[in-house]
């Protein structure tokens, strides 16, 4: 097979098209044409021609890939998922995977870090949620533990928590339907469990917004006990 034709594309001005006995052949990217020196005129055997295609490939799984990540950070199963369904190889997803987790453009811990803190950032949420979105994300289980058992993470929930209910709490009161305290914190404490906030942090927060039915279920419990 002869190269008797190299032209390159007018979409796409980093790609070419290769024609083989004057018939078209494949597209390839400029990266690819340069690694291999390709000219018009140069005979391609078959070991040539199928190494130029798996380049090829991986060249535009790179790109795809590069893409991917250009809008923001990705975990390793959303670029493997987004590569198969453009149906690149096993072995080529697997190799551009690794190629930017070396680079430093894959990394699982700050991603599950960015996620967190974004999460929290649009709309307070809470530890138990968080952990299912990250698992679906294909993020490890033990390395979810890590990023949750962060310092400030039990602070950053709670307080999340509490600006949510204090906003829920303002809605309450300010409704024409009204509603008693008693009826307000079990709606509260409803919608914090749906944010997926654990009771561990929903309870101290319902203390804080309602210390008078606090009290009242303190002195009771306090009763109860004497007889």
């Amino acid at each position: 097979m002869i190269v008797t034709r190299i032209e390159r594309q007018k979409r796409h001005a980093r790609r070419v098209n290769i024609y083989l006995d004057d018939v078209f052949a494949f597209g390839l990217d400029e990266e690819v044409l340069v690694r291999y020196g390709l000219r018009t005129g140069d005979a391609l055997d078959e070991g040539t021609h199928h190494a130029l295609l798996t380049a090829e490939e991986h060249a535009s799984a790179r790109q795809a890939a590069l893409r991917f990540l250009s809008y923001r950070l990705r975990s390793e199963r959303e670029i493997r998922t987004k590569l198969a369904e453009k149906e690149f190889t096993p072995a080529t997803v697997e190799r551009v995977v690794d190629q930017l987790r070396s680079a430093g453009m894959l990394d699982d811990r700050r991603f599950a870090l960015a996620f967190v803190h974004d999460a929290r950032m649009r709309r307070p949420t809470g530890e138990r949620l968080l952990r299912q979105q990250l698992l679906l994300k294909g993020i490890a289980r033990p390395l979810i533990d890590e990023v949750l058992a962060d310092e400030s993470a039990g602070t950053e929930e709670r307080g999340a928590a509490l600006q949510a209910a204090r906003a829920m709490l303002k809605k309450y009161r300010t409704s024409r339907k009204g509603s008693n305290a008693a009826t307000q914190r079990s709606r509260l404490a409803q919608f914090l469990a749906r944010r997926g906030f654990g009771w561990n942090v929903i309870t101290p927060v319902l203390r804080s917004l309602f210390p008078a039915i606090e009290q009242i279920a303190e002195e009771n419990e306090d009763g109860s006990n004497r007889f």
